[in-house]
């Protein structure tokens, strides 16, 4: 039966500013959620090539004995893959968002991805906090270390401009990155305007309703 596993990643981040997003995991084929677009699917590379910007990660048309395995479930057409054997990442930059999107395959416990922040914070889960609730064992068939995981800011936090995969083993495979469109986080400033208004308003809400209990009594 496909679980959907939601937690709290309150991870420390690595300026002073503490900040959590809420990582949600459906297990298995999952369609991609409402509101999402996805943005890298790697189609655009051939088989084998490095992808762009990257050390050691690469895009692949099929699962790789020994290397990459295609993700179990939603992934179609070339996937990517952090390597292991020597120091691997890739990392991808996007406008700010509220929620960030990826198909997970064969988590391993030596994988790792960084959230990069439009306050130029990161924050790092390791492979036990990748996906919250799976089972970061390699098991590149079962529902319960493949499937799709998303990331989202909360309120007052800042927006997500980027990611990192990471991996010092074979490897780290993930599919169709997406972003929830149109949806930055408004950020304090623009919260604390926000709630500014209410007050203004709320107040003088209040002082309209005593004028007219006066007038009337």
């Amino acid at each position: 039966m496909r679980k959907t596993l939601i937690g709290l990643a309150a991870l420390a981040m690595a300026s002073s500013a503490n900040a959590a997003v809420v990582v949600n995991f459906v297990q298995g084929a999952s369609p991609l959620s409402a509101g999402f677009t996805v943005f890298e699917n790697f189609e655009g590379y051939t088989n084998g090539q490095l992808l762009a910007g990257a050390t050691n990660a690469r895009a692949y048309s099929a699962t790789q004995v020994g290397t990459a395995a295609r993700p179990a479930f939603n992934s179609t057409g070339n996937f990517g893959a952090a390597l292991g054997g020597a120091p691997s990442s890739y990392t991808v930059n996007f406008g700010p968002t509220r929620a960030f999107s990826f198909v997970l395959g064969s988590l391993d416990t030596y994988n790792s991805l960084t959230l990069l922040f439009s306050n130029g914070t990161t924050q790092t889960f390791n492979g036990a906090q990748i996906a919250l609730g799976a089972d970061a064992d390699g098991n590149q068939v079962q529902a319960d270390s493949n499937g799709r995981v998303s990331y989202t800011a909360q309120a007052g936090d800042p927006s997500i401009v980027g990611a990192t995969f990471a991996s010092t083993g074979f490897s780290f495979e993930f599919d169709d990155l997406a972003t929830l469109a149109n949806s930055p986080v408004p950020e304090p400033a623009t919260w604390a305007m926000f709630l500014l208004g209410f007050g203004i308003a709320g107040r003088s809400m209040r002082r309209r309703k005593a004028l007219g209990v006066a007038a009337f009594s």
